[in-house]
């Protein structure tokens, strides 16, 4: 009996699903696999940050810190009576025995972007373009102590953590990014932005508001550089104005802000009281305002 092999159709070897729905099939496992990834790396950041030393921390943040005025598009200021103002004001804000084994160190940054974070390590900076804004010492108050609240709880190492995991990953899935260690560190810098989950904000606004009634027995005045803002920013929602870019690493909408004054009810904290000035020439280096420029 021979062998009759069978005429080869069209059909042969094709599926009769649609190729488009595999397709669609095969990127939502993909994205599903990552997502899960991220979630357990996540995880795995969260239970690491907490078990390095402050030596650790404080090392981390040296390293980071060259990196971060080149994000906010300007450049570190050496040597300005600034910075030991807003460093006395700073311990000052600190909760007693917080952050004791970190020193924090207050870095001014000369760019035009209205902005304030905090890194890792007791590494804070606030630009001069932020400076110019601030209209009392209660609001510069609250966003500094905002930022301790950030250095306490080590959200920027969780943060920057996840954003780590993130490039390698890319970087050993080929995906287009290669270069030097300096260059992972800016690139992690600039991918990440400091961002941080909606719980850390929350957290972070009560520590903040905390220390701004403890050292001035009120938290009034203390939000109004983001209502401001905010007011700014709704008139202008293009991004046309520079100080929108707080918004993007730290997003205070008015649901926060009723949540502040929800906390401080619920703690009895007053939120009335006098105001605190900022020194009149905060805005200029060194406190030297030139009053009276030259015409020529």
């Amino acid at each position: 009996m021979g062998f009759k092999p069978k005429a080869i159709t069209e059909e042969v070897n094709v599926s009769k699903v649609n190729p488009l729905i595999d397709f669609a099939y095969l990127l939502g496992v993909i994205i599903s696999l990552t997502l899960v990834i991220y979630f357990i790396l996540g995880l795995a950041v969260d239970w690491v940050v907490p078990q390095l030393s402050p030596q650790q921390d404080v090392r981390i943040g040296e390293i980071l810190a060259p990196a971060v005025a080149p994000q906010l598009g300007g450049e570190l200021i050496q040597d300005d009576t600034r910075q030991a103002y807003l460093s006395e004001l700073l311990e000052e804000l600190r909760h007693p025995g917080d952050l004791a084994d970190i020193p924090l160190t207050l870095n001014l940054v000369e760019t035009e972007l209205v902005n304030a974070a905090a890194l890792a390590g007791g590494q804070l900076f606030v630009t001069t373009a932020f400076l110019e804004q601030v209209e009392s010492e209660n609001e510069l108050a609250f966003v500094l102590s905002h930022e301790l609240g950030h250095l306490s709880a080590r959200d920027g190492l969780k943060s920057l953590g996840r954003g780590i995991f993130v490039l390698l990953g890319s970087m050993v899935l080929n995906l287009g990014h290669q270069g030097s260690g300096t260059d992972v560190i800016g690139y992690t810098l600039n991918l990440n932005r400091l961002n941080y989950s909606r719980a850390q904000e929350y957290r972070a606004d009560e520590y903040g508001l905390e220390s701004v009634v403890r050292h001035y027995g009120h938290g009034d005045n203390s939000l109004d550089f983001f209502i401001r803002l905010a007011a700014r920013k709704e008139a202008f929602p293009e991004g046309v104005i520079r100080a929108s870019e707080y918004f993007q690493t730290h997003p205070l909408t008015e649901k926060r802000i009723e949540h502040l004054r929800a906390i401080a009810a619920e703690q009895g904290w007053s939120m009335t009281g006098e105001i605190t000035p900022v020194p009149p020439d905060l805005a200029c280096a060194n406190f030297a305002c030139d009053e009276n420029p030259s015409d020529s």
